[in-house]
């Protein structure tokens, strides 16, 4: 019998806690648990799903709870899944319950809906967000991100004379940046 090593994942630690998750994999047999903060839209930067998927052994398991915490996906979640099993590991989800082993085409199926649930969840976020993002434009209360790039500062190095790709390297910006300060 191989190891179980749970993975967990929180969207932002502000405000947000991976401890419930923790508690939760290691009550269900998780030796370690591998926690990354972020989002779930993509497998990069994920360290952490890396380094369980790097440490996983023939007979193990990579444990999680829900497949949203390990990606929100399908391509992605089954990529994760394709790699497990070809380290002849499984990959156990513990809700809804779902143990893939490479054997059982109808875990594969699951898995390939959950992802596709997740898919959905993930539009339906950034619609409501937009929305939200709409109607405090349209009481005045949204001005957008905050600039980073004091106009001045560009408007002063243009005066003497230096070009968009000098500007962006002393103002460490990128030249697409300058340019867009040029036209303002």
């Amino acid at each position: 019998m191989g190891k179980t090593l749970g993975y967990a994942r929180i969207s932002s630690d502000q405000g947000q806690d991976a401890a419930s998750q923790k508690a939760m994999l290691e009550t269900l047999g998780a030796i370690v648990v591998f926690v990354d903060v972020g989002s779930g839209s993509k497998l990069t930067g994920r360290v952490q799903l890396e380094a369980a998927l790097r440490l996983l052994e023939p007979g193990d398991t990579l444990l999680a709870l829900h497949p949203d915490r390990l990606a929100r996906d399908t391509g992605d979640l089954l990529t994760i899944a394709k790699r497990v099993i070809e380290q002849k590991a499984v990959l156990r989800i513990n809700d809804p319950h779902i143990v893939m082993d490479g054997t059982d085409m109808m875990a594969e199926v699951l898995l390939t809906i959950m992802g596709m649930v997740g898919m959905m969840e993930k539009h339906f976020i950034r619609a409501r967000q937009k929305r939200g993002i709409d109607a405090a434009k349209l009481k005045g209360l949204y001005k957008g991100r905050p600039p980073t790039i004091s106009p001045d500062a560009v408007r002063e190095l243009r005066q003497q004379g230096l070009g968009a790709t000098e500007i962006a390297k002393r103002l460490q910006i990128s030249r697409a940046s300058v340019y867009r300060m040029f036209d303002s």
